[in-house]
């Protein structure tokens, strides 16, 4: 019976589902599989009528029993004679210099030590962070505080006062090469 309700998902409601289980919010999915988040709230919606069950983590969690109905469960005794498996050091995003996660702090961009130098955005400098009035790599979230808003927008405001000077400037000097 179970099953029957569990094939008449389609994957993208799957895919929203799994997204459910690890806790994400329907921004948080949205913002990860590119969609609106009105997109992930009906596909939920209809995942939940589909399934018969009162909200979305009861919906998956009956798809995560069914993809899933015996999870690995690692042994009480292991014997010495086993070797263990070799752990690579891995550091989150939030380990880089500057970079903060999101609230809900998954990402899912944990890399391994010696990567660590690739993934740091370009303007990270000697820890020195730049906080940028747009999203950049590592940071997707507009984290700026008042003070830092301020600073850009007097900065946009006088650059764009220089450009708009340097273009009169420059057409000035166009006008009067003409007329000698």
């Amino acid at each position: 019976m179970e099953s029957d309700r569990i094939h008449k998902l389609t994957e993208a409601q799957r895919v929203c589902l799994r997204m459910v289980l690890m806790h994400l919010s329907s921004k948080d999915i949205a913002r990860e599989l590119g969609i609106s988040p009105h997109t992930v709230d009906q596909r939920l919606r209809m995942a939940i009528q589909a399934l018969g069950v009162a909200n979305r983590f009861e919906a998956a969690r009956i798809l995560a029993k069914y993809e899933n109905p015996n999870p690995y469960q690692s042994a009480v005794y292991q014997t010495p004679h086993v070797a263990p498996a070799t752990v690579h050091a891995t550091v989150g995003s939030s380990d880089i210099h500057g970079v903060r996660q999101s609230e809900t702090g998954f990402h899912g961009s944990a890399v391994r030590e010696e990567q660590i130098a690739f993934r740091t955005p370009a303007f990270a400098t000697s820890g020195n962070f730049i906080n940028l009035p747009f999203p950049t790599p590592g940071r997707e979230r507009n984290d700026l505080n008042l003070l830092q808003r301020l600073g850009w927008i007097v900065s946009i405001s006088i650059g764009s006062a220089i450009a708009f000077g340097g273009l009169l400037a420059g057409l000035d000097a166009l006008k009067r090469l003409f007329q000698a």
